[in-house]
């Protein structure tokens, strides 16, 4: 898959419905089309996966991690919208290893764009061709639609620190921002060493009753005894076991799931070899 080599992230636009992205849902679970093209949601962050994966078959397969840390999946849920085999795709964590079928995916070049088949045979898809305010996606057999075309876009980054003052660069809610019962969640945290390891038995939980990544930020330097040093520690979501470090550069998804939080101080090698590191080029 020569398309991704070399890559970090990606944008995923769909070929027939150019303006719409595949967009992570700040509920952490959903997935949609978007066309709020410079927000965080629409990054997927790109893990190389080589080897044979049982029920698989031979890679090499990526896994597409999203701005919450969680990974783009196929699941069993039957989808509303698109062809009758089709499936609803979701966010989920990554509790086992190897990855699941369902959580990996290839790419293959198709006229001038690609299509991105899961490990389970299906095909990712927009849906709405000509319901245009239809912005559901699905996971389905190759029926050779047009629709099943994604351009993949290359997202640049930057050494260069994100400003953490500045408003996240996140979905919006106008008219129905959540309140306070859809954002209560326990959080488990933990400090990492230099080098970013911790201890699976050093996890500590409080609750908090808001998804201000800046309130969050805040209360566990509060809570580490390190007020004066909040802005100088990256928090990081660990979406399961075996995920990757995600640092958080948004606000939390809007919901009740407890989070897993590895805090890294800046500076130090366990902060610069995380994986979601750099700061996103948005435009």
């Amino acid at each position: 898959m020569e398309v991704f080599q070399g890559v970090h992230f990606v944008r995923l636009r769909s070929a027939v419905r150019s303006k719409k992205y595949l967009t992570a849902g700040d509920d952490g679970v959903n997935v949609f089309l978007c066309g709020q093209r410079g927000v965080h949601n629409t990054v997927w962050a790109v893990e190389h996966v080589a080897g044979v994966i049982p029920r698989a078959g031979v890679g090499p397969f990526v896994r597409f991690r999203g701005a919450y840390g969680r990974y783009l999946m196929a699941s069993n849920f039957e989808a509303s919208t698109g062809p009758s085999d089709g499936v609803i795709p979701e966010q989920r964590d990554l509790t086992t290893r190897p990855s699941p079928p369902s959580w990996l995916w290839q790419a293959f070049r198709r006229r001038n764009s690609f299509v991105l088949r899961n490990g389970t045979g299906r095909y990712l898809r927009a849906n709405g061709r000509f319901r245009r305010w239809h912005r559901d996606v699905s996971v389905a057999g190759d029926n050779a639609s047009t629709m099943m075309q994604w351009w993949i876009e290359v997202v640049t980054t930057s050494t260069t620190r994100p400003t953490l003052i500045d408003p996240p660069a996140q979905l919006m809610h106008p008219t129905n921002p959540p309140v306070e019962a859809e954002m209560s969640r326990v959080i488990w945290y933990v400090r990492g060493d230099s080098n970013g390891r911790y201890s699976e038995q050093d996890w500590a939980t409080m609750r908090v009753n808001t998804n201000s990544l800046m309130h969050l930020r805040f209360t566990l330097a509060s809570r580490l005894g390190q007020d004066s040093d909040a802005l100088q520690t990256t928090l990081c979501v660990r979406a399961g076991r075996y995920a990757h470090l995600s640092p958080l550069l948004i606000d939390l998804p809007i919901g009740n799931d407890p989070i897993q939080i590895v805090l890294l101080t800046h500076g130090t090698l366990g902060q610069d070899c995380s994986i979601f590191w750099q700061k996103i080029a948005l435009f």
